[in-house]
């Protein structure tokens, strides 16, 4: 069975005993999760005495599948966890945390290693990059739950919706997962530009469209754009398109941008359960709500609009 890894890093601003202690108490994950924050209710149980070897912890959820945990090995600088997936189809893995001292707090590693079915080779690449972004997503949730008390990162379901026709200009570019931020920001920067000089006025939020995410290497084609009431000539690099009317379906997400990824997620796996099929290109657009610039991040609004079939 192909094996695969997935291992990511983060600071947090405690030392190495308080978070051997915080993460082998199971009863703090649903808190912080990448993949309960899609499902808060999910049914879970705990087995044994929290923060010793042998304590167990189980979700059986819709969004979530069911899977069990038992912490197997702990020390003053890893745990070892034993995990069984149970739905949607049954596996094992070996999840690991490495805490060690770095300056005023604590380097936390996150790894896990895993074995996927036979039948499911042809997913290695794109389960360990599709990990890896929830991995990332939990260890920015467990760091700001520990350093400020709280995780900013709300999201209700919209549901179904129709989007009519939108005309709007546009820069296109690329960039992987993480570079985003600094790519939309410079876009909208030349976008306000472009429309104080001639004069133009959007007709709705900035959005930034989705033309594809490669889930292996994390490379999005993005177009961030504003709606315009009507088509009008530009020059190069700007484009002048439109959006077809169409069906969607939309999360919206209440918080910091940097949580952005529970509400993609939730999208997603939502729309699956749902039994709503999504299109793959476009990925789906961000639809901006407020301004961050006169709102505090945790009540920065966001739609993940995603494209029905």
């Amino acid at each position: 069975m192909p094996a695969y890894h997935v291992e990511e890093s983060i600071f947090i601003n405690k030392q190495p005993a308080e978070l051997i202690a915080y993460l082998s108490d199971f009863t703090s994950w649903p808190t912080w999760s990448p993949w309960l924050v899609m499902e808060p209710n999910c049914p879970v149980s705990y087995q044994g005495t929290q923060g010793e070897v042998g304590a167990g912890y189980h979700w059986q959820g819709d969004l979530t599948g069911e899977g069990k945990m038992t912490l197997k090995e702990k020390s003053d600088k890893e745990l070892v966890i034993d995990l069984q997936f149970i739905k949607p189809f049954k596996s094992f893995a070996t999840a690991t945390f490495k805490i060690g001292p770095e300056g005023d707090g604590s380097k936390v590693t996150w790894l896990l290693d895993a074995k996927l079915p036979f039948f499911l080779f042809f997913m290695k690449k794109m389960l360990e990059q599709t990990l890896s972004m929830d991995y990332v997503r939990g260890l920015k949730m467990l760091k700001s739950l520990l350093e400020t008390g709280s995780i900013a990162s709300k999201m209700e379901l919209i549901g179904q919706r129709l989007q009519a026709t939108m005309h709007y200009i546009a820069l296109a570019g690329e960039a992987k997962i993480d570079g985003l931020g600094e790519l939309i920001t410079s876009d909208y920067e030349k976008l306000n530009a472009l429309f104080k000089e001639r004069g133009i006025s959007p007709v709705g939020a900035p959005i930034s469209l989705y033309e594809s995410m490669d889930m292996e290497t994390s490379l999005c084609k993005v177009r961030n754009l504003f709606p315009i009431a009507k088509p009008v000539a530009v020059e190069a690099p700007f484009i002048c398109d439109s959006i077809a009317e169409s069906k969607t379906y939309v999360v919206k997400h209440v918080g910091d941008y940097q949580f952005i990824g529970n509400a993609w997620s939730y999208a997603m796996f939502s729309a699956r359960h749902n039994k709503v099929k999504i299109k793959k290109m476009p990925a789906g657009f961000e639809a901006y709500l407020n301004d961050p610039h006169e709102v505090s991040a945790e009540h920065l609004e966001t739609e993940i609009v995603l494209f029905v079939k």
